[in-house]
């Protein structure tokens, strides 16, 4: 009798653990979205002013010449030669009355002949300036920005002076070796040279903070950076809708460090991870 009971016992708990076991594997998967949307913070796509900014490590050298370019296409005009001293703010020539002026002091290298048509954004007057200056590689900010922008920068010298205005931020030359007949100069068109006041105290190889800043833009679409997989051009961010996350690919403009601009990808009031899908742990498990 005992050993009947036994048995019975044994069967029940049998059942008991298989019936555990199918209810456990019957029940509906966990909704993996949901949960990880409830856990993740956010940030919402937004219009607002952004101050497109560059910042920069970069050492104190002496100066190079730089080039003055044409607004617009047209005959240049001018009434001053080669070897001619400048003071800043002096007119060396217009085209279709828009005149060309000289940011700094310095001394006309070369100079496009009067009368001569030239293209928009053309250089036609290269300038020496004596002092010193701070050469910043800027491609990628420069794409950013539209043609002819007015530029500003501040330095801190290392363990010295500043922050310090630059007096100008300009486009550096460099000498053409090769023509040995014509002295010419080619512009460095993916660097910005920030020229440093000949009264400001520095020496050459003083390690420096560049910071360079344009004209705010107004009512922009922006988002933090941090939120961002991809710094430029295009990057990808995971927008949250409907409980469901989409990486979604952004073309990315202009930024402060802090936010960017976005120009297309997505819109206003959009919700989106402040994990960026690269940082995003839950993507790598």
């Amino acid at each position: 009798m005992n050993r009947y009971k036994k048995g019975i016992a044994s069967l029940l708990v049998i059942c008991a653990f298989a019936l555990t076991a199918c209810s456990s594997n019957n029940q509906p998967q966990r909704n993996d979205v949901s949960n990880i949307t409830q856990s993740v913070e956010t940030v919402i796509a937004q219009r607002g002013s952004l101050t497109p900014t560059l910042s920069m490590q970069t050492t104190v050298i002496q100066a190079s010449p730089f080039a003055l370019s044409s607004p617009i296409n047209g005959a240049f005009e001018t009434q001053l030669d080669v070897g001619d001293k400048l003071i800043a703010g002096d007119v060396i020539g217009n085209i279709d009355g828009n005149e060309i002026k000289v940011p700094v002091d310095g001394i006309i290298l070369s100079l496009t002949p009067s009368g001569e048509n030239v293209p928009k954004n053309y250089p036609v007057a290269i300038v020496s300036y004596t002092g010193f200056a701070l050469n910043v590689e800027a491609e990628n900010y420069l794409k950013t920005l539209p043609e002819s922008v007015a530029l500003h920068a501040k330095f801190q010298i290392s363990n010295g002076i500043g922050p310090t205005e630059s007096i100008a931020v300009v486009t550096p030359v460099t000498e053409n070796s090769e023509d040995m007949v014509l002295q010419s100069f080619v512009p460095q068109t993916t660097t910005l040279q920030c020229l440093i006041g000949q009264d400001v105290d520095v020496k050459p190889g003083q390690s420096a903070t560049v910071v360079i800043s344009a004209e705010t833009r107004k009512d922009v679409l922006i988002l933090p950076l941090s939120v961002i997989a991809g710094k430029q051009d295009k990057g990808m961010v995971t927008v949250i809708k409907d409980g469901e996350e989409v990486q979604t690919e952004v073309v990315l403009g202009a930024s402060d460090g802090a936010y960017i601009e976005i120009l297309s990808g997505i819109e206003e009031g959009d919700v989106i991870s402040s994990l960026p899908p690269n940082l995003d742990p839950r993507r790598n498990s």
